[in-house]
């Protein structure tokens, strides 16, 4: 016996040795979790390919998307309690059983349960529906987080194409700066001014230099934002559309039933209502139909024992469990409720204050663009009196600065309007759909893509 246990013991030793061989000679899989997402490098980069890259990068979509499939095998789950129940059980050891014609000792059993629900005034019913509302829930927040998800990859988009324009026209101010100083260097070698008039040029345009590289670091800031949300470092950006500007404002009228957060929340009020009607159904009882067949085994004989019976399980008192599990769920619903007019007051908030940001920036713009203009002109006309010496070389400079100043101002105001429009269409939910991207046919697991 004692020579039987070593060889087991050896045995088990050189298996568990040779499992930590085989384990060994298996390639592991190899996963830096310290490394960054990876990037690529496009000529062009669309505002859709964009926003539809970002879908496919951002992880809030991943998530959002796996809740959805949470929730689906949530719902299997509650429908599964209308099919039949089958199982096994067996159980060994002793047993006594005593009635009015003896006594039986068992030394062990095993059979098999067959059971079915047949009423439980609504308590299945109500899990199957609470479910079915989550579950669209569940896929109104991903349209939700899909909406968000574009919005902050537009406006990235945006502040790229902001600060390259105002990179561009911090090179047009540097240059028509030289042909001033190339104006003023003629003047002063050919007697008529001064060499301070070159220096003050100079110092200008070194001034000019640096407000150039201050725009061209926030181009590489919004740049490398956008690199991240959409894993694409992009050497062109197309204009933007005009379908974003062509969108109809309606303060008095936003339909907020066609919000997604606001669905969202609306399914939640409903799934929380059911839950309330479930609570309250524990009063009642359960009805089910069971059948069984159980052998038992003892020292004298064996025998079966079959049942087919109608089970009635009804509660009687339980200390207030089923009260409390009705108020806690009435004062969900009371929440879900005060989370639809949230998001609506969140919608009214947002599209209002992009509506007021769009209508100064318009005006901004125009006032800017009647500032170039004349700021233009001037300077044609300074230079020509520069020329003639009836005008100093601060009068120039002034006006150049003036006709930067304008020229930036209109470009603020411009891009300004831009992201006033993108907030509105997001907050009325109506951005995505400008874009063209579907979001009902791009749900669950289903999402856009390239």
């Amino acid at each position: 016996m004692k020579k039987k246990w070593v060889s087991l013991c050896v045995a088990a030793l050189f298996s568990t040795i040779g499992q930590h061989a085989l384990a060994a000679t298996e390639p592991k899989a190899q996963f830096n979790w310290r490394a960054a997402p990876s990037e690529e490098q496009v000529a062009t980069l669309t505002l859709r390919d964009a926003i539809l890259r970002a879908f496919a990068r951002n992880p809030k979509i991943s998530e959002a998307a796996a809740q959805i499939r949470v929730g689906e095998a949530d719902l299997d789950a509650a429908k599964s309690a209308w099919y039949p129940q089958l199982s096994l059980q067996a159980s060994g050891g002793r047993s006594h059983q005593t009635d009015s014609s003896g006594s039986l000792n068992n030394s062990g059993s095993g059979g098999i349960t067959l059971s079915q629900l047949l009423y439980d005034f609504g308590r299945t019913g109500g899990a199957i529906d609470e479910q079915h509302k989550l579950s669209e829930a569940y896929r109104y927040a991903l349209y939700d987080t899909m909406t968000t998800v574009a919005q902050d990859t537009l406006q990235a988009y945006l502040s790229v194409k902001r600060y390259r324009a105002l990179v561009e026209a911090s090179r047009n101010n540097v240059a028509s700066l030289l042909r001033v100083k190339e104006i003023a260097k003629m003047r002063a070698d050919a007697g008529l001014s001064s060499q301070s008039d070159v220096l003050q040029a100079e110092t200008r345009i070194a001034g000019m230099h640096a407000t150039l590289e201050q725009y061209r670091a926030g181009e590489r800031t919004a740049q490398a934002q956008l690199t991240v949300l959409t894993g694409v470092v992009a050497g062109d950006l197309p204009e933007l559309p005009q379908s974003l500007l062509n969108q109809q404002v309606t303060l008095d009228k936003i339909a907020y039933e066609k919000s997604a957060a606001v669905r969202s929340a609306q399914a939640k009020q409903e799934a929380a209502l059911e839950r309330v009607h479930q609570a309250a159904s524990n009063h009642w009882p359960t009805l089910k139909v069971q059948a069984g067949r159980t052998r038992y085994q003892n020292s004298r004989q064996s025998y079966w024992d079959d049942e087919l019976q109608l089970q009635v399980e009804a509660p009687l008192y339980q200390g207030g469990l089923v009260s409390a599990k009705t108020r806690a769920a009435e004062g969900d619903r009371e929440a879900a409720v005060a989370a639809i007019q949230q998001s609506k007051l969140d919608i009214n908030q947002h599209a209002s204050t992009a509506y007021a940001d769009m209508i100064g920036a318009q005006q901004r713009q125009t006032a800017g663009e009647q500032q170039l203009g004349s700021a233009d002109h001037t300077r044609a006309v300074y230079a020509d009196e520069y020329k003639l010496n009836k005008r100093s070389l601060n009068d120039l400079l002034s006006v150049e600065q003036d006709v930067f100043q304008a020229d930036s101002s209109r470009l603020t105001a411009l891009y300004d309007g831009w992201d006033a429009t993108v907030r509105y269409a997001a907050a009325v939910d109506n951005l995505l759909d400008i874009m063209g991207i579907d979001r009902e046919a791009s749900s669950g697991q289903t999402l856009p893509s390239l």
